[in-house]
């Protein structure tokens, strides 16, 4: 899923902040196109759910390829990276998980980085941003050593956060194998399809991403400078754990949904030897009864004695074919 349900839509909103020496304060848009033109001045355009018109607003001192605009203004559920020379496009994505859906919430972020300028794109509030943005009030260094710091400092935001997913996912698991040991039934298995579905949505944004970022270590792109790409690299690894460990909570998924399998079938299994044995039981019973029942002579006919004499032999019978069953452990 890309969307939050549960939250409306954010207001469109565009921030510009221009960091100079060890200050970054906002500026209005319309200094854009003189401070595009100031070489000591690092530019940080964040771009909250304003569609094109956008991007239009930042034209002419900043224009970008139509289909780099078309990519953020629209969900493409999947990260990639893109080369336009002058600029880099990166699609991103952020996530949180949905206790009730037991589903991952995606939120897409896309990323345009030049020499001396990021511009981000969302369409809702996302964490990474936001803490991006407070940190910037006090610490104007983190875009002036340059745009590609700011990216690795929302990258790290963003991993970090997969965190938390990845320990709720985890405990979900364990509570899941307690309830498949202790009463298979149906609700289990809907909330393992549930699960497994979730799974399944993290693990085609996480892959795709991580193999996104290990292209930006990469020497290809200008955008990313070579003192950026070590703490890029240390971002891959995690990402690179915890597609591991998505991979490893799939095939425990798997397994589970094996010994779901095998307990309903012993379940099964073991209903259908009590139902088997009663009708063994049974059966000799009935037979005493049918025989007797054909009007054949047996001692005590047509007394009280000889009733519970014929009733006695059955619950006799009954009784040793049970104790039969018990000593050769089949009940």
């Amino acid at each position: 899923m890309d969307s939050d349900p549960e939250r409306p839509a954010a207001p469109p909103r565009t921030l510009l902040v221009v960091a100079r020496g060890d200050v970054a304060e906002e500026r209005p848009l319309g200094d854009l196109a003189a401070l595009l033109a100031d070489p000591d001045a690092r530019l940080w355009i964040d771009l909250q759910n304003t569609g094109e018109a956008g991007f239009d607003a930042l034209a002419p001192a900043l224009t970008f390829h139509p289909m780099a605009v078309e990519d953020c203004v629209s969900d493409i559920n999947h990260p990639k990276v893109d080369d336009y020379r002058d600029y880099l496009y990166l699609a991103l994505h952020s996530a949180r998980w949905d206790d009730v859906s037991q589903e991952p919430v995606i939120k897409e972020i896309d990323v345009l980085i030049g020499k001396n300028y990021l511009v981000t794109y969302h369409e809702e509030e996302t964490r990474g941003i936001e803490r991006a943005r407070a940190l910037l009030a006090r610490r104007g260094d983190l875009l002036m050593r340059g745009p590609d710091h700011l990216l690795y400092y929302i990258l790290d935001v963003m991993v970090d956060n997969y965190m938390p997913i990845i320990d709720t996912i985890h405990g979900n698991l364990d509570e899941l194998e307690e309830r498949v040991l202790r009463h298979p039934d149906r609700e289990v298995l809907a909330d393992i399809l549930r699960l497994k579905r979730g799974l399944a949505a993290l693990r085609r944004v996480v892959g795709p991403q991580r193999d996104t970022i290990l292209a930006m270590t990469r020497d290809e792109f200008a955008s990313i400078r070579p003192e950026i790409r070590p703490y890029l690299r240390d971002i891959f690894d995690r990402m690179a754990r915890i597609s591991d460990m998505l991979d490893s909570f799939r095939d425990e998924l798997a397994t589970m949904l094996d010994i779901y399998v095998s307990q309903v079938s012993n379940q099964l299994n073991e209903v259908m030897k009590v139902l088997t044995a009663i009708t063994v039981i049974i059966v000799p019973v009935t037979l005493i009864a049918s025989i007797y029942g054909m009007n054949v002579s047996y001692p005590g006919v047509n007394t009280v004695v000889g009733f519970w004499w014929s009733a006695g032999l059955m619950g006799a019978t009954a009784l040793g074919m049970w104790l039969y069953f018990r000593s050769r452990k089949w009940l």
